[in-house]
């Protein structure tokens, strides 16, 4: 059963990712505009003081001018750093985003070494989660490594993915006590309150 859905979803993350990639760069750009516009007004964030955002790379939603805005207006903006070892995440406070980020792991920006400025995990308020595919009620795909999952489930905080429309589905497989849901879904054209 397990081996079954992981195939599944593997084969929507592939067909997913393919499509995303394959976005108009300008659509990318005026969409990622429009998510962060709708994040800003989330509730959830206007009252986080601590936000943890991914950074995005290639297709994905655009976070760097949310990452921006979020330390001009004072927020606490933590970055998440891939810990290979653990497979986990492990988090960072950003003071200065263009001097505190440099490509990682598979070229994704997060802090080398010396930029480390730990934070536990109760100390975030809200995640901002990123993933290939979601459905309505929150479920989603990730990369493949289970590094959102396994945050999500030890921080216990709220979770808001952030989406192009196209990447939302009408359902997704889910290993129930592995596959952790979000909250909140945030695309160009709607915000989704999954539960």
């Amino acid at each position: 059963m397990k081996e079954s859905i992981g195939r599944q979803k593997a084969v929507i993350r592939q067909v997913m990712l393919q499509l995303r990639d394959a976005l108009d760069p300008q659509e990318k750009v005026s969409h990622s505009l429009l998510i962060k516009e709708s994040l800003f007004r989330l509730p959830q964030f206007l009252a986080a003081r601590s936000v943890m955002f991914y950074v995005s790379f290639r297709s994905e939603v655009e976070t760097h001018a949310m990452i921006r805005e979020a330390l001009a207006s004072g927020k606490t903006v933590v970055v998440p750093v891939t810990d290979m070892q653990n497979k986990r995440l492990a988090l960072s406070r950003l003071e200065d985003f263009d001097k505190d980020l440099a490509p990682g792991i598979w070229g994704i920006p997060e802090p080398p070494q010396e930029k480390i400025r730990p934070v536990a995990y109760h100390d975030i308020d809200l995640v901002i989660a990123p993933g290939a595919a979601f459905s309505a009620n929150g479920n989603r795909i990730g990369y493949g490594g289970g590094f959102y999952d396994r945050l999500l489930r030890e921080s216990g905080k709220k979770a808001c993915a952030l989406a192009f429309e196209m990447q939302i589905l009408s359902d997704i497989p889910n290993n129930p006590g592995q596959d952790v849901p979000v909250d909140y879904i945030l695309t160009e054209t709607r915000v989704i309150i999954c539960r």
